[in-house]
Formats: C-alpha cells, sequence, structure tokens
C-alpha cells in the first residue's frame, strides 16, 4: 500500500472513529486540561500489569531479563514511597511462546526467585498458551496451565478490598463464548458489594473497538459483558500495541487499558494494512495505583530502558460513573495537536558499515508526541527512489532522534522530506533537506 493511500486511509478511519465516540466525548467535555494526580494522592493498593512476554525456555532470554527486572524495579519505586506494598503483579496472557512446559518451568524460576510473598501473581491464558497443542488437543493448554499454574483458569480475587476479575480463553484458545455467564455473574457481585469501587478485570484480547488494537485483535463477547458495568477498569495486550498511544487508553461504558506487550510494541498507520513492528527495542508494563476512594493511578514503565515515560500517566476519578470519564476518543483526540520539530531541527547523514545512507532527525511533538513519519527521496531528476511510513520514538521513555535507513543509494544528490504525523493522523511539520552520496 502505498504511503499517500495508507495516511489518507489512517486520517479517514480516524474521523470515523471520532464520530462513532462523538456523543461521549460532547458530554464530558472537549479541549479540558491535561489530568494528573494529585499530589496528596495516597495510595492503599499498588499492582503492575503486563502481558506477551512470549518467554522461551531459555534463562538468557531477553524476555526473561525484563520480567526479573520488572519485580525488582517496582519493588525499588515502592519500596521508596510513603506506601511501600507492591500488593500484585497481573499477567494478561502470552506469558509462554507456545504453552510448553520449558516455557512454564522458566516462567515459575523467574516467579519463586523475585516475586516476594506479599505480592499476588493474577494470571490468565492468552491465545499462546494454546499454540503448542492445537495441532491435536487445544484442551491440553488448560492441563499445562493447571499443572504449573493453578487449578483454576478462571479468578476472582479481592486485594485489600478491590476485586481482580481474571478471564482465560474457553479450551480451544480461541474465544470466550464459555465464559460470558461467568463473568457477568462475577461483576453483578463485585459491584454489588460496593458500587463506587472500580473493578479490575484482565483478559488477553482487547474487548473490541475500545483501545488502539482492538479493531484488529478484540473481542465482543468481553466487551458485551464489560458494557453493563461501568466500574470496570480493563486491561487487555494480545495486539502489542504501544501503550505510550493515547489511543491505548479509552473510556467509554467502562474503562480500557491496553498493555503492549513487555517484549515489544507494535503498530498499525493505517487500521488496515497490518502490524509494524516499532523501531528498536521497545517493551513495557503499566504500574496501577488506587487510593481509598476508588481513584486510580497509572504510569507507563519502559522495560528495555528500565525507566516510566515523563509524559505517558493517567488519572481515573470516580471510574463507575460515565458522566465522569475523560478519557473518552472524542476527548483524546481534541487535545491533538500538529506536531512540530524543535527549532532548526535538521535531517542528517551518515553511512553505516554495508555502505547504506542513514538519515537522523529530532522528534516532533505537538501535544502527543508525532505516531509516525512519512519519508520520502527523490533524486536529481526528481525521481522518487525512497518511500516509507516509520513508527516514531514515542515507544521509548528516552527522546531518541529517529533514525532511518535508506539502503544502498548510488552516487548523487538527493532531496529528502519527512512529514510528521500525530496519534489521530494530523498530518504537522515537513522538514527537508538535500544530501550528498558519494
Amino acid at each position: 500500500m502505498t504511503n499517500a493511500l495508507s495516511q489518507f486511509l489512517s486520517k479517514t478511519l480516524t474521523s470515523v472513529f471520532g464520530l462513532c465516540f462523538l456523543p461521549s466525548g460532547i458530554k464530558n467535555g472537549l479541549n479540558a486540561e491535561k489530568i494528573t494526580t494529585p499530589k496528596d494522592f495516597e495510595p492503599v493498593l499498588r499492582f503492575a500489569v503486563c502481558s506477551d512476554i512470549h518467554l522461551n525456555g531459555e534463562e538468557n532470554q531477553e524476555a526473561a531479563t525484563r520480567l526479573r527486572n520488572l519485580f525488582k524495579d517496582m519493588y525499588d519505586y515502592s519500596e521508596s514511597k510513603s506506601y511501600k506494598n507492591f500488593d500484585a503483579i497481573v499477567v494478561a496472557g502470552d506469558f509462554t511462546g507456545g504453552g510448553a512446559e520449558k516455557e512454564y518451568e522458566i516462567f515459575n524460576k523467574i516467579i519463586n526467585e523475585n516475586k516476594r510473598e506479599e505480592t499476588e501473581l493474577l494470571i490468565v491464558l492468552g491465545n499462546h498458551e494454546f499454540i503448542d497443542y492445537r495441532d491435536v488437543d487445544a484442551t491440553v493448554g488448560y492441563k499445562v496451565y493447571k499443572k504449573y499454574i493453578n487449578e483454576n483458569v478462571d479468578t476472582d480475587i479481592v486485594i485489600n478490598g478491590y476485586h481482580f476479575i481474571g478471564v482465560s480463553y474457553d479450551d480451544d484458545g480461541k474465544n470466550f463464548t464459555g465464559k460470558v455467564n461467568w463473568l457477568q455473574e462475577k461483576l453483578r457481585n463485585a459491584t454489588r458489594e460496593n458500587p463506587e469501587k472500580p473493578v479490575f478485570v484482565y483478559q488477553h484480547p482487547a474487548p473490541t473497538l475500545t483501545v488502539y488494537g482492538s479493531g484488529n485483535w478484540g473481542d465482543r463477547n468481553i466487551k458485551s459483558v464489560l458494557n453493563k458495568f461501568p466500574q470496570v477498569v480493563d486491561f487487555s495486550g494480545h495486539s502489542h500495541y504501544a501503550p505510550s498511544d493515547p489511543r491505548s487508553v479509552w473510556q467509554g461504558a467502562f474503562t480500557a487499558v491496553g498493555c503492549g506487550s513487555l517484549s515489544a510494541f507494535m503498530g498499525n498507520l493505517n487500521y488496515i494494512d497490518g502490524d509494524k513492528d516499532a523501531p528498536g527495542k521497545s517493551g513495557g508494563a503499566w504500574l496501577v495505583e488506587v487510593d481509598a476512594a476508588g481513584n486510580v493511578s497509572m504510569k507507563l514503565y519502559d522495560a528495555p530502558n528500565r525507566m516510566f515515560f515523563e509524559n505517558v500517566d493517567y488519572y481515573f476519578t470516580n471510574p463507575g460513573k460515565t458522566s465522569k470519564k475523560a478519557y473518552t476518543w472524542s476527548q483524546q483526540k481534541s487535545l491533538d495537536s500538529k506536531p512540530l520539530f524543535p527549532e532548526n531541527a535538521k535531517i542528517t547523514t551518515s553511512i553505516n558499515e554495508n555502505g547504506e545512507t542513514i538519515i537522523t532527525f529530532p522528534e516532533a511533538k505537538g501535544y502527543y508526541f508525532a505516531e509516525n513519519y512519512k519519508i520520502t527521496v527523490t533524486n536529481s531528476d526528481n525521481k522518487k527512489v525512497f518511500e516509507k511510513t516509520v513508527i516514531s520514538e514515542y515507544v521509548r521513555a528516552t527522546n531518541e532522534d529517529v533514525k532511518v535507513n535508506l539502503g544502498s543509494l548510488e552516487k548523487g544528490s538527493y532531496k529528502v522530506k519527512t512529514t510528521a504525523y500525530s496519534p489521530y493522523a494530523l498530518k504537522g511539520q515537513v522538514l527537508k533537506n538535500t544530501i550528498s552520496v558519494k
């Protein structure tokens, strides 16, 4: 698909989604200031949520190291605060690569060596926990999970007064049709106990048409239940789509949060053209804190760099009241603005060891960081020799320059143009330069 068509589709579909979600945006008011966690916020509950670890059974796998570091960094963070507990870690599926027993063994080894007794492990099966068994009998996935993790594949656990409801796939590893009644009953009971408190739900795929990626990778059965319970704060993975993107947090009939992947983030630059890997190393998890009144504060953890994103944080007040939901699609989109490059920004070039031309330029930013850049290169005859749209560096907490490999170019002069686009498809500033390849 061409860049021009890709950007057209992205802008068109963003507008369509905006129209679908517009009523809630109007209801809550547009262009509000960013909501921040109050300085006097005092949690009574703290937990982390990750997904899509994809362990392969080897101890030195980078994903295994990241899981170990996640525990260490969350404990270090907790101990630096007045409320020092790290109460739970939620794993929203795909903690293994295919469900093999050796992958479970490595997972349990990491848990046993790094999780302290006071921290609950909350986990559900993703589709990858069934992959190794589908050709013969997918239900073996349940048997292996029960052997290594928990006899119960679906759980409702109360921690510090808050319900955590985990829902695994049916034993085919493909859908939730057999779980609808169970989930609905658990949510009725939990919300009946205290209608004002949030209830935390986690499963592998996102509820359809909520967070970024849920159009491609969502589940309608889960959404049909959650729509009835505004108190729900739902966590999901599966798509790997970057949680640093503002579309990864959605509020409507309930609240939904996309977790991306601990191993690597992805995106989709026009909703149709397929998944795109983010450049370089990426991955992360959410740190979630809740106070006695049920207010929820979240910040995003960058797993490769072992630090928190500076500006990716959320604060939900009264999540059980639909009228108080501030992170609707329309609200988030209304804050968007055209991304601009820093003053005096330039496109620079270098040649790598393979003789390929690398262009480098700084990140563009509006209200949000740019989501992607359209790169075009033309030669002295004004013929296009390179065209590509790339995901930006917004997948990392470190604000690095963008690097794009143009490949092996013939000697000569070239015009390079990069156009920045926001997460909601606003065309931003265009940066140009003429480069010479010798």
